[in-house]
This record gives structure tokens, sequence and C-alpha cells, in this order.
């Protein structure tokens, strides 16, 4: 549920057949690669359930943020091992999942939710300036926005949403791979410009990586997690880590391909194996460091468009994508999921796959019209 093309393509190199519950329609290529495909709407997906049992499902693996839940109940239904439903609802509600960790003594931002109906007045005492006022269930920084200003402020918090008294950290996340109980995978990744540039493995002091993987731990046994690849987002600050969210599914911003490239094995093949109840081998130490930039240059027609073969010939650039050109109209950007294409780099060093990385998209040209 929540197909992926990274899952699709591994699946076919470990020879599994895919049958894709979707609530869209998948195109007629992607189509053609499916063993099978059960149309229905996520949150009605118990009503197929025997349609989905008639074809014997090995596994069931949610990989986006809205099929998480979904996948649970489908996997409770079906009498199949994996993420129980519990953990499922708590790392997809961000207010359930703040107060798991809050109960177990993580630090975490102070939070209020719509349902405690406070006025505007009474958030800005409560959490003070700036905030962050965002939704409780969603992924890629929908509509999140960072308050700094009273006049800013909501009279009232719309229904399902949240506001939080904003940490002053370092943005970065940490990807983790558990089975049965035992994370036997950790990735630390720099969020170089959030939403926008990451780089894996983050280069950190030997001190902030040991109190990074403690915090990551406390997460994933606070929310119940144990089994399956988690994605935490978190804070850096001079006391220590500050949790921020935590998603039991592979993350998106091509840090899956990050991971790949840095650590030399497939974490799509991972993931997989591990829902499938198969053996992984995975490695504890990268041999490389990779970064990626998204590219989006604002809504808007695009002018021009070009300098794709220049940015693939230069040094440590292992994929360029640019999916726009003259005429093409440009959505704006409200998500982290939405691009125009993207440039991926790996080098030695931190400071290397940097350099890479800011001179591959510098060869880049998009000119757009407002």
């Amino acid at each position: 549920m929540g197909l992926r093309p990274g899952a699709l393509d591994a699946a076919e190199r470990l020879g599994r057949p895919v049958i894709a519950v979707v609530d869209t329609p998948p195109g007629r290529t992607t189509a053609a690669r499916l063993a099978a495909v059960v149309e229905a709407p996520f949150e009605e997906v118990l009503d197929h359930v025997d349609a989905i049992a008639a074809l014997d499902p090995a596994a069931v693996v949610g990989l986006a943020e809205r099929a998480v839940v979904p996948a649970a109940h489908l996997r409770e239904a079906l009498g199949h091992p994996g993420c129980a439903l519990d953990t499922a609802v708590r790392c997809s509600d961000k207010r359930a999942m703040k107060r798991a960790v809050r109960a177990a003594g993580l630090r975490c931002a102070d939070v209020v939710e719509a349902e405690e109906g406070l006025s505007g007045a009474d958030l800005a005492d409560r959490l003070g300036l700036p905030m962050v006022l965002k939704a409780a269930v969603g992924s890629g920084g929908r509509g999140t926005r960072v308050v700094r200003d009273a006049a800013d402020v909501p009279d009232r918090l719309p229904g399902g949403w949240m506001a939080e008294s904003f940490v002053e950290g370092v943005e970065m996340s940490v990807e983790t791979l558990v089975v049965d109980g035992r994370t036997v995978f950790v990735n630390p990744t720099a969020y170089l410009e959030p939403a926008w540039a990451s780089l894996a493995p983050a280069p950190l002091s030997a001190a902030d990586l040991d109190a990074v993987r403690v915090h990551a731990e406390a997460a994933r046994v606070a929310l119940g997690v144990t089994t399956g690849m988690t994605h935490l987002e978190l804070f850096l600050t001079p006391d220590g880590p500050v949790f921020g969210e935590l998603a039991i599914r592979p993350p998106g911003g091509h840090l899956m391909r990050l991971i790949e490239q840095a650590y030399a094995f497939d974490p799509w093949e991972a993931v997989l194996r591990v829902a499938l109840g198969e053996p992984v081998d995975v490695p504890t130490q990268a041999g490389r460091v990779a970064a990626v930039q998204i590219l989006h240059p604002g809504e808007g027609t695009v002018l021009a468009a070009d300098g794709l073969e220049e940015a693939r010939s230069l040094p440590g650039v292992e994929a360029v994508s640019l999916r726009v050109r003259p005429g093409d109209a440009v959505g704006p950007r409200v998500g982290t999921g939405q691009e125009i294409g993207h440039v991926i780099v790996t080098g030695a060093t931190a400071e290397e796959a940097q350099a890479r990385l800011a001179e591959a998209t510098a060869a880049i040209r998009v000119e757009v019209a407002a």
C-alpha cells in the first residue's frame, strides 16, 4: 500500500510479484509490472479484505504515510505479522506520538491540541513566539508554518491541528531498520537545508552521534516499534536531542537513495525482506557520503531549463533529474515531495560531497516567469 518505485524495483529483483492496493489507478507502465491491482480508498480497505485475501499475499507493507494505518488494519484482518495497529496509530497521529514520548521522559516540544480550545492569546502565553502550527496527521510539511508575530496567531486552531513551541536547534533525521525488536541499522542524516538538501551519513561528533543513537532507540521503544523502517526527525540542541516526529515507513526526499549510495546496499530490499520475515544483512558503517538537492524554482511558467548534461559530467554525480522544459507550468511547492528534479552526488567526505552538490546544482539552470 502506498506503492513507491524503489519498492517495486526491489520486489522485482527479489523475484516477488507485487499486489498493489491503490486509491488511484496506476499508470499503464506501472500496472504492467504488477501481479494484481486492488482499487480501494485506503480508509475503506477492510471492505475489500476478502478480495485481497483471495490473492494470498505473503506480506502487507505500508510504504507511504497515509498507508501506514490502513496497512496495519489489513495486516490485522489477514493475521499477518508486522507493525501493530496501535503502534501504527501512535506513529501517524502527532498528538498521540508526542504524548507517548513525553511519558517516556524524552525531551519534546510543548504541544497544544486544537481540542483544548485555547484562544490565540492563550496559545501565545502557553507556547511563546515563535510557535509552529501543523496538521496532527500528515507528512511532508504540508501546511506547516512558523508564526513569529502575535498578530498572525489564529483565534482558534482548526480541528485536527496542533501548535508546538519552537525548538532552537539543528534539525536532522535518523533512519533505522528494526527486526524482531532489535535495531540492526542506524543512519543519521544531516539536513543541509531542511526540505531541500540532505547528506548521509551526517558528520556528527562522537558525542553527538552517541546521543542521537540513544535518543532514536528510546523513541522507538516509547512508540512500540518492533519491526520495520523508521524515520525520526529531531533537533540537536546544546542540551542534547529534542524529539520531533517519528514515521514508521521508509523516508522520502530521496533519502533511500542516499542510504544506498553511502552504505552500498539496497534499503528497499531490506524493508521487503523484513516484512517477509526473511533474514537481512545490512552494513553498520558507510563507505562514503551521499547528498541530494531537491530542485523547484517556484510557481510559474518555465522559460528555460538546461544544464542537465553539464551536471551529469561532473565528478561524483550519481543522478540528475530535470522533468520540465520551456512552456511547462510549475505549481507551488506545498510539501517536500514536490519537485521538478533533483541532484544526487557522492564523495569521500562530507565536505567533498557538499562541494560536489553545490557545483552540480549550480550547473542546472531553470528560469520561470511568475
